[in-house]
């Protein structure tokens, strides 16, 4: 697939830069303030008041690297917002292109609060209402609280877009290694840990196809290795659940496969085990991993120990 152009920078539109540079002023709020700063402000200003207008000539405001984690929160819960689906996550461009809109719709409305003097209790209210309404969006966009039964109905793109959780791990292949460019066990190792860690905790979703940056690489290198066929593929990956992790585990396991972006990739659905899983290694050992954020976390013998007696008491 096609490489995405990282967006460097966000623009505003050259026919309101007298406006940008007049909220920079020294009897302005924002004197001082870096553009960053008052472009959030327009920004956020414009989303409220539902003003938002396509940039006619762009000119580059401020980088992006610049955007503090809690700015570039917003600005993606706002894009979110405008599209109505996590799928415009996959777009960086798309993502800044609806703050620089919001931006630009905003940016003489918050002049004019400014230098009317109504923008104190103006913006008080603002960040209180964006606060609740930026809540209300995570709360319904998270899916991390959901058992993977009820996350089953989520498109796959959904499930990408939201990135790594306790519930979701990507993984770009179950048998051949792109580090190595041959086929190597320890990707399949990778994958039954994955798969182990989620059977030990609350269930979740592995994804085969997909890069740690969310990419879609597909299964193209792995379904060399089987004839390019996925109902082998499938039986390799059932092997591998059998050989690792022991074959009263796979009826835990449901795979299917979608095409994305004209690449195959598998959907593995794992349910929570009523029974500890280890991970049984070539040399016989055994190890045992649970779902610790968004990623697998082993445990000692001790941790191990106590952690069993807590998840399942009636053991």
């Amino acid at each position: 697939m096609s490489e995405r152009k990282k967006v460097d920078r966000l623009y505003v539109d050259k026919k309101d830069l007298d406006d940008w540079k007049r909220l920079k002023d020294k009897d302005s709020p924002f004197a001082g303030c870096d553009n960053k700063d008052i472009f959030i402000a327009a920004m956020a200003v414009g989303y409220y008041e539902k003003s938002k207008i396509e940039l006619k000539s762009k000119e580059g405001y401020f980088f992006s690297d610049n955007l503090k984690p809690e700015e570039l929160a917003l600005i993606r819960t706002i894009a979110v917002s405008k599209e109505g689906s996590l799928n415009v996550l996959l777009d960086e461009q798309r993502v800044y292109s609806v703050a620089e809109q919001y931006a630009t719709g905003g940016v003489k409305l918050l002049k004019n609060k400014v230098f009317s003097g109504e923008y104190g209790s103006y913006a008080k209210k603002l960040e209180s209402d964006l606060l609740r309404q930026y809540s209300k969006m995570m709360q319904n966009s998270s899916k991390k609280s959901q058992t993977p039964e009820e996350m089953s109905d989520i498109p796959i793109i959904d499930l990408i877009a939201g990135g790594e959780t306790n519930k979701v791990e990507f993984k770009s292949s179950l048998i051949w290694d792109y580090r190595r460019k041959q086929a190597t066990k320890e990707t399949k190792i990778a994958v039954a840990r994955a798969i182990s860690s989620f059977m030990n905790s609350d269930g979740g979703f592995l994804l085969i196809g997909i890069d740690d940056e969310k990419d879609i690489i597909g299964l193209e290198k792995d379904l060399a290795q089987t004839h390019n066929n996925l109902d082998e593929f499938e039986l390799t990956f059932t092997n591998t659940i059998n050989n690792y992790l022991g074959k009263v585990n796979r009826p835990l396991i449901n795979i299917r496969f979608e095409k994305m972006e004209d690449n195959d990739v598998a959907i593995v659905q794992v349910k929570p085990s009523p029974h500890p899983v280890y991970l049984k290694c070539e040399d016989k050992k055994e190890e045992f991993y649970i779902r610790s954020g968004n990623s697998s976390q082993p445990l000692d013998i001790s941790e191990a120990t106590q952690y069993i007696k807590e998840h399942w008491p009636d053991l």
